[in-house]
C-alpha cells in the first residue's frame, strides 16, 4: 500500500491563470486556448471533457511542464512553472509527477515489475528497494500474478494498469491521464478509471484526465467542459449509490 495523503484533500495543487496557448500551421495561426482559467484540487479525480481539437490535451501538457504558455501562469503545487529551468522542470517533473497515455509506452523488452522499476532508479533508488515498491504498486493494480510477463504476453488493459502502476509508484502528487481509456474495451477501460479514483480519494492525489470517453463521466469527482479553447461548464456529477457504483 502506497502512503496515505488524506489531508491534502481540501487543497489546491494546479492553477492555470489567464493561460493562452496557439500553434503555427503552415501560413494558419490556431488559438488553442483562450484566456483560461481553473484550479483543481487534491485528492480528486478532476475529468477534463470534450471533442478532439478543442484544447484539453494542451491544458494538460501546460499544467504537467510538458509545454509553455504564451501568456498566464501554470501554477503546480504552489510553483509557478515558467519560473523553472528546464532541468528544475524535469527534476519537479521527476521528483512531483507521474504519467498516464493512451499508448502506454512500455518498454517491449521488460518485465511489467522492470517498467515500474525504471523512474524509481532515476530517483537514486537502489534495486532492492525499487523492485519492493514496484510490486507493491503492480499488486495495487491487480497485477500481482503478472509482474514477470512482457507486454506481449498483457492485454491492452493489462498494459494500461502497468503504465498506472509505474506512474504510482512515485508516489507521486500529481497524476496526469492523457485519454487512459480510450484503447481500452469497457470492462478494461472501467477497471482502469476505478483504479484513477481510488488512487486520488486514497492516497491524496491530484488525477488530471482528458477524455472524450462519456463512460468516465459518473467516475469523475469534478468534470469540466471544454469547446474552442475555453471552459464552457463545470461541474459535479451526484455520488453513485451502492447499486449503481456496482
Amino acid at each position: 500500500m502506497l502512503r496515505d495523503r488524506p489531508e491534502a484533500a481540501a487543497t489546491t495543487s494546479l492553477q492555470a491563470r489567464q493561460i493562452r496557448k496557439s500553434f503555427q500551421s503552415g501560413a494558419v495561426h490556431v488559438q488553442v486556448i483562450s484566456e483560461l482559467s481553473i484550479a483543481v484540487r487534491a485528492g480528486e479525480l478532476t475529468l477534463i471533457a470534450g471533442p478532439s481539437g478543442c484544447g484539453k490535451s494542451t491544458l494538460l501538457s501546460i499544467l504537467s511542464g510538458l509545454q509553455h504558455p504564451d501568456a498566464g501562469h501554470a501554477l503546480a503545487l504552489g510553483q509557478d512553472l515558467g519560473q523553472l529551468g528546464r532541468r528544475a522542470l524535469e527534476r519537479f517533473r521527476l521528483q512531483h509527477t507521474g504519467f498516464v497515455f493512451q499508448g502506454f509506452n512500455l518498454f517491449p523488452a521488460l518485465t511489467a515489475v522492470e517498467q515500474v522499476q525504471v523512474p524509481l532508479g532515476y530517483l537514486g533508488m537502489r534495486d532492492g528497494e525499487s523492485r519492493v515498491r514496484a510490486r507493491r504498486a503492480l499488486d495495487e493494480v491487480g497485477l500481482a500474478s503478472r509482474m514477470e510477463m512482457r507486454p506481449w504476453q498483457l492485454s491492452g488493459g493489462e498494459k494500461q494498469r502497468v503504465a498506472i502502476a509505474r506512474a504510482i509508484a512515485k508516489e507521486p502528487q500529481l497524476l496526469f491521464a492523457d485519454e487512459p481509456t480510450s484503447a481500452l474495451d469497457a470492462e478494461s477501460g472501467q477497471r482502469v478509471i476505478d483504479i484513477l479514483h481510488r488512487v486520488a480519494r486514497t492516497h491524496g492525489t491530484t488525477v488530471l484526465c482528458v477524455s472524450h470517453d462519456p463512460r468516465l463521466v459518473r467516475h469523475a469527482d469534478r468534470v469540466v467542459g471544454m469547446e474552442d479553447g475555453a471552459i464552457r461548464s463545470d461541474w459535479r456529477p451526484p455520488s453513485p449509490t451502492p447499486e449503481t457504483a456496482a
